[in-house]
């Protein structure tokens, strides 16, 4: 199947097409490409800074971890806090946790203790005996006088961050998901050693540090938060709170991200479109997400998009405009010659083109008013020869049709001729007999008479002369019927248009043709129309009549004959196919032609689908004929509707 094309309807419309293409084309591929090239470099930037920030971020949360670290190592080998430990440890009774011996041991240490968490900005220190018991906590939290090793302190910060350092018996740093709260963000446990283990001290750093520092880098449009998993297979922020799902995008790149690997990525998690670097951070046992809004980040690209598709619109209008001046003053006289080449398809002979230009339409111009003079000299030579040819054809066709019937009757005559000679004879015998002048003479006439009758076999004479007669009358019939139907090609345009029932009217011609109770055909109507169509009613009855009687013939044995109409626009269209014998190729190119027949001598003059064919196209329509041997013949009318 060949493809469909685009083609212009018009010279004007390709040279006015071609002009702003290469005109625009470069332009808005420049465009185009130079803005999407430059947002892809922009936001390829974008993303390696947030790299770097992410990068220079991480080492700084990781020195507020690392440097508590060292800090508490070196407190928890201070004689000073070995003595307090030792201290709180003998007072402490976890059934009366205020007693007064706790309150002057407390009056004793509050001060250094209380001033060293300020300093070190933790939001807690807790003194934990070998048994795992707070005795001490310099904020006085719900943690004092707490068995951290009881089961409902179980995945604590606490409880994790003491057992690893009684395990190791080094400082250690542990985070706790599900426990933790927003005062804490991580837990550091330093064994307290003396002569024996004496138990150990937690400092809890101030989770405002971090959310400090995580915001002292959230500027221009970046944002910073960090990420812990939980143990409902989700990831919460320790910024806001916020939870993102384990199975979500975003919450896959968490996953892939806190097993080692950096991710850049776009998402529209957050209201909008960001740019974003998500980073594991081991020190905290968490993953940062640094995002830029993208918009922001592309700013300056979309005014620069909105200036240069401004330019690029101004200088599309300007391209319009001087490519439509300089197609019209190209297509003009091309224009001109194509209405005059129009009028001489119409029928008029009497143009000529004026176009004043000296280059090669000017050329063409000429050219064209000499062919039209030439063609105006010829015309009259070549309708004359047309018109001959016609009749000469038309002529043809006609004697040969009547010089059969014709032939058949001068051979009938001539032989009627010499019986009427032997009549005459007869009759002359016949009368001898009947006026004799005596009864010798008439039995004289009497022998003579049977011996003629004898002679000349008169009973065959009688017989023959009858079937001579009845074929004369028939080839003479014949020809009659030949000459009244060539008398309705010159009176296609008598009859006056009138609205019909289209069904109505078919229904009538076929019952003429054929009744419904002589034929083997069945015969089905399919109109789809609504109201009455206007035509020549007795020209389009005889068009109705060749069709149809040529279908029912076709169909030998028992066959079919659908009937179908409708409108399709301005069109009438009617169907007529049949299941008869069909028609070779050979056959279908002359199906149109005076006195062309395939049915037997006789049974048809051929100037039925040839008289249809004209009636049509004096309505101003066609006939379109498809046939296939063995499988039928559809013969389709196009009307206009008026």
């Amino acid at each position: 199947m060949k493809k469909p094309s685009f083609e212009f309807s018009s010279v004007r419309g390709r040279l006015l097409a071609w002009i702003m293409l290469v005109a625009l084309v470069p332009m808005i591929l420049l465009v185009a490409f130079g803005l999407t090239y430059a947002e892809k470099t922009l936001q390829a930037r974008a993303l390696q800074d947030l790299t770097e920030s992410a990068y220079r971020l991480h080492e700084d949360i990781s020195a507020r971890v690392i440097k508590p670290m060292e800090t508490a190592r070196v407190f928890s080998r201070s004689p000073y806090l070995k003595q307090a430990l030792r201290d709180f440890s003998s007072v402490f009774e976890a059934d009366n946790l205020y007693s007064m011996d706790y309150q002057d041991m407390q009056d004793r240490y509050w001060m250094y203790f209380s001033l060293y968490a300020e300093e070190y900005q933790l939001s807690d220190l807790l003194l934990l005996n070998a048994k795992g018991q707070v005795v001490f906590s310099a904020v006085q939290s719900d943690l004092y006088g707490a068995s951290i090793t009881h089961v409902d302190y179980a995945g604590t910060g606490t409880q994790a961050a003491y057992k690893q350092a009684m395990w190791h018996m080094d400082t250690t740093v542990a985070f706790a998901g599900n426990h933790r709260t927003a005062d804490s963000f991580a837990y550091i446990a330093s064994p307290v050693v003396g002569d024996a283990l004496l138990g150990t001290v937690v400092m809890i750093p101030d989770a405002r540090l971090l959310r400090k520092l995580v915001q002292s880098q959230t500027y221009g449009g970046q944002v910073v938060d960090i990420f812990y998993a939980t143990s409902e297979g989700s990831f919460q922020s320790q910024i806001d709170g916020t939870t993102i799902d384990r199975n979500t995008e975003l919450g896959r790149s968490l996953l892939r991200a806190s097993l080692g690997q950096d991710i850049n990525r776009e998402t529209s998690f957050w209201e909008g479109e960001w740019l974003t670097h998500i980073r594991a951070v081991p020190t905290i046992q968490a993953v940062m997400v640094l995002r830029r809004d993208r918009d922001i980040v592309l700013q300056s690209v979309q005014e620069l998009r909105y200036g240069g598709w401004g330019v690029t619109l101004i200088a599309i209008l300007l391209t319009v405009l001087i490519s439509r001046r300089l197609s019209i003053n190209l297509a003009a006289p091309i224009r001109a010659l194509s209405d005059s080449i129009e009028r001489i398809t119409e029928g008029d002979r009497e143009v000529s083109v004026d176009v004043n230009r000296k280059d090669e339409l000017g050329a063409l111009a000429q050219q064209f008013n000499h062919m039209a003079t030439s063609l105006r000299d010829t015309q009259a030579q070549l309708v004359q020869t047309e018109k001959m040819a016609s009749i000469g054809h038309l002529a043809a066709g006609i004697a040969h049709e009547i010089n059969n019937p014709m032939s058949v009757v001068t051979a009938n005559m001539n032989t009627m001729k010499e019986y009427a000679e032997t009549y005459v004879k007869l009759a002359d015998l016949f009368a001898q007999y009947l006026n004799p002048q005596d009864e010798s003479e008439r039995d004289d006439s009497r022998t003579n008479l049977e011996a003629f009758e004898k002679e000349e076999d008169i009973d065959f004479v009688h017989q023959d002369m009858k079937a001579l007669l009845q074929d004369s009358q028939l080839g003479l019939s014949r020809v009659q019927h030949i000459v009244s139907s060539l008398k309705i090609f010159s009176e296609l345009d008598k009859s006056e248009e009138q609205d019909i029932d289209l069904r109505q009217t078919l229904e009538q011609v076929v019952s003429d043709i054929a009744p419904a109770a002589s034929r083997s055909t069945e015969i089905t109507y399919q109109i789809e129309l609504e109201g009455s169509i206007r035509v020549k009613p007795e020209q389009m009855q005889k068009v109705f009549a060749a069709v149809i009687d040529n279908a029912l013939k076709a169909c030998t044995e028992k066959g079919s004959l659908r009937i179908k109409a409708w409108r399709e626009n301005k069109t009438l269209m009617i169907d007529f196919q049949d299941t008869g014998c069909g028609m070779s190729g050979e056959q279908v190119t002359k199906v149109f032609d005076p006195f062309y027949t395939t049915r037997d001598v006789g049974e048809g003059v051929g100037l039925g689908l040839s008289i249809a064919h004209a009636i049509v196209e004096a309505h101003n329509g066609t006939v379109k004929v498809a046939s296939k041997e063995g499988r039928g013949t559809r013969i389709r009318l196009v009307l206009p509707l008026r």
